[in-house]
């Protein structure tokens, strides 16, 4: 009897787990994919989810949704468990599980030692706003990170301060966009919207209604973002007359100075070959300076004669 009651006990206690982890409509025998997908489409992005839910997924064998369950939610989250989860994971029965071991280094992993990197950046403009595309992936061609959660946005009057975090390949990244605005631009009506998944918008209103020549106050090239040309067509292409006008100008004062450059290595050169001469005159000199006795350097005796 006793032991049928604790059977009872405990099944009435996996079912209140059931419940508190949103898990009541799965059974033993649903396929993992089918959990993941639930737990990534609804439960991570609506509800708090308790740390006993990922100790429960991990004891039933459900390792990738145990995983991704951390990675999408706590680790996303800024939910410390680390003690916890390491002191759990330490059991022999998951150490040789690899999604057991990738969450374990995870939860290892201090918060500085989270890669940072700067996001895919392009820009446009109209004589009215400023127009910024942001891609949080660490290069170019690859793709955006799915679950980037956005963190900071600080659009100030001359400056524009972008972070989130994210999980690529199991790797955690922290994107950083900082710069200083080439002109000033007014926050109040500013603004940004996250678009498609891994990316964001950013409007910039302008203070003086004009071109800017560059993004940055540094003269640090941003890619443009001519898929905005066909939207603001005649500002664009007033503004790519002013990127070739401003590359023709590097160009002129690039050959400039190159030119002066080759001048100053030519003076230099003859400099040189002067104090070679002037130097090589005194040798003679002085050589010739030093024949006293006859038979040794029979001119310059002749002459002190």
């Amino acid at each position: 009897m006793l032991f049928l009651a604790f059977l009872i006990s405990v099944s009435m206690a996996s079912q209140d787990l059931l419940k508190k982890c949103y898990l009541e409509q799965f059974t033993i025998g649903d396929p993992e994919v089918k959990i993941q997908i639930y737990f990534e489409d609804h439960i991570v992005k609506n509800h708090q989810i308790e740390y006993e839910c990922l100790e429960f997924i991990i004891s039933r064998g459900y390792y990738k949704v145990a995983l991704s369950l951390y990675e999408n939610y706590f680790l996303l989250n800024h939910i410390d468990i680390t003690d916890r989860i390491v002191a759990f994971l330490k059991n022999d029965k998951y150490r040789n599980q690899r999604e057991m071991q990738t969450l374990f280094k995870l939860a290892m992993a201090k918060s500085n030692q989270v890669q940072v990197v700067q996001p895919v950046v392009q820009w446009a403009q109209s004589k009215n706003a400023t127009f910024i595309n942001i891609k949080f992936s660490h290069r170019q061609d690859a793709p955006a990170c799915l679950n980037a959660k956005l963190e900071v946005v600080e659009i100030k009057n001359e400056s524009l301060l972008i972070e989130a975090f994210g999980i690529v390949s199991h790797i955690p990244f922290k994107y950083r966009y900082a710069i200083k605005l080439y002109k000033p631009i007014d926050p109040t009506t500013s603004y940004e919207k996250v678009e498609s998944v891994g990316t964001m918008y950013v409007n910039l209103t302008k203070v003086e209604p004009v071109l800017w020549l560059r993004l940055t106050e540094e003269d640090y090239k941003t890619p443009i973002w001519w898929d905005l040309k066909d939207n603001y067509r005649k500002d664009m292409e007033e503004f790519a007359q002013m990127l070739e006008k401003e590359s023709e100008r590097k160009e002129r004062n690039a050959d400039k100075q190159a030119k002066k450059n080759q001048k100053k290595r030519d003076q230099e050169k003859q400099k040189q070959t002067s104090q070679k001469a002037l130097e090589a005159k005194r040798q003679l000199e002085y050589e010739h300076n030093q024949c006293y006795k006859p038979g040794k350097c029979e001119i310059g005796w002749y002459q002190r004669q």
